[in-house]
């Protein structure tokens, strides 16, 4: 696999900040950089809110919530409701 260096300026507070946070959760600062990077590319956007918005979802994760709320609605993938829990244990032994 080929690889590329990045080189960043980074503002000496911002930075300690960071490797804090990161020497916290056991992550040297080059694996958090590679995380995210990492994030970005699987979610195709920046995971997560840059800015005050409603619009916090990726449009691949608002069609999930579309296909899967058309889902629910039609019942199929859903469970039936049960009045009690010897009812749910009798539909799971069918």
């Amino acid at each position: 696999m080929a690889q590329k260096n990045l080189q960043v300026r980074l503002d000496t507070g911002l930075h300690q900040r960071a490797e804090k946070v990161f020497r916290k959760i056991g992550m040297d600062t080059p694996t958090a950089i590679r995380v995210f990077f990492a994030k970005v590319a699987d979610v195709g956007g920046i995971p997560f809110l840059l800015e005050s918005s409603d619009d916090v979802y990726t449009p691949q994760q608002l069609r999930k919530i579309d296909r899967l709320a058309a889902q629910s609605k039609s019942g199929k993938g859903v469970s039936a409701s049960f009045s009690s829990i010897d009812d749910l244990m009798k539909d799971l032994r069918r």
